[in-house]
């Protein structure tokens, strides 16, 4: 028979994977709602809360929800049905479904969210992009593809790759490619360009490229390849599920882990 496990549990093996440590001074991570004590059989994987990813937990009758995005971030004054948030609170209290959150930390460790756009990408060698101030960790990535190519052709295989319809970019699109900087999320600012333009990279890869950001790198003749955030960060989702199912198939742990099917990418074009 299958052992139980507790939310606690989940929580520990969570945070050995990605230290909460890790996370920069402004995020918030951890459990964000629930009782460490509470038993989990069925885990919910998905990019962010939102309603749909609530009823999706709901009708899979999972005990817990695990997001990359902050469930919550900023100051919550009061909890209530007046506001979208103090709604979806309340639904997960009255159906007892926990929400735990690794963000930043999960973009830093070692086989995270940096390292699988990495990975997705084809770099041969891979350092860190933006160090922390432990000197190994840190954000973002660099690395070297396998071999030179035009960067419009490195643009379409990247779309491909990622299941994307369209994305945004600027610089030559015949530039010759071979070396590329990313760094998944909002991390489209003049000082990840500038660490890129330093290590001698050809491309950068982001989301949530802005119009000044992108005269920057114009003008420091840097290629920007914007993924969208969702596009850029959701590939982590099915890390985790394997990540977990793994751990539970291991342990003889009566739990599993299933993927969201919400597509929550709240950017399209009309």
């Amino acid at each position: 028979m299958d052992k139980s496990i507790k939310c606690g549990d989940i929580v520990k093996f969570m945070e050995d994977f990605a230290p909460p440590e890790l996370a920069e001074s402004w995020d918030n991570v951890g459990l964000m709602i629930g009782d460490f004590d509470s038993e989990i059989k069925k885990i919910l994987v998905a990019l962010d809360v939102n309603d749909d990813v609530i009823c999706e937990a709901i009708s899979e009758n999972a005990d817990l929800i695990i997001t990359h995005h902050p469930f919550i971030f900023g100051g919550i004054k009061n909890i209530n049905s007046g506001s979208a948030m103090g709604k979806r609170i309340i639904k997960l209290i009255k159906n007892n479904i926990a929400v735990y959150s690794a963000h930043t930390n999960l973009d830093i460790v070692k086989n995270g969210t940096n390292d699988e756009l990495a990975k997705i990408i084809g770099f041969q060698k891979t350092s860190v992009l933006i160090k922390s101030d432990d000197g190994v960790n840190g954000l973002g990535r660099i690395g070297e593809l396998a071999q030179e190519t035009r960067f419009i052709d490195f643009v379409n295989q990247l779309k491909i790759k990622l299941k994307l319809d369209r994305v945004t970019i600027t610089g030559d699109k015949n530039k010759v490619i071979k070396k590329v900087a990313l760094c998944t999320g909002q991390c489209s600012g003049a000082e990840y360009m500038t660490e890129a333009k330093k290590a001698c990279c050809d491309v950068y890869v982001t989301g949530d490229l802005r119009y000044h950001e992108a005269q920057f790198a114009n003008n420091i003749d840097l290629c920007v390849v914007d993924v969208t955030h969702y596009g850029s960060e959701v590939i982590v989702v099915p890390v985790l599920r394997e990540y977990l199912n793994n751990y539970a198939e291991s342990n003889n742990l009566g739990f599993e882990c299933i993927e969201s099917k919400v597509n929550g990418q709240t950017l399209s074009i009309v």
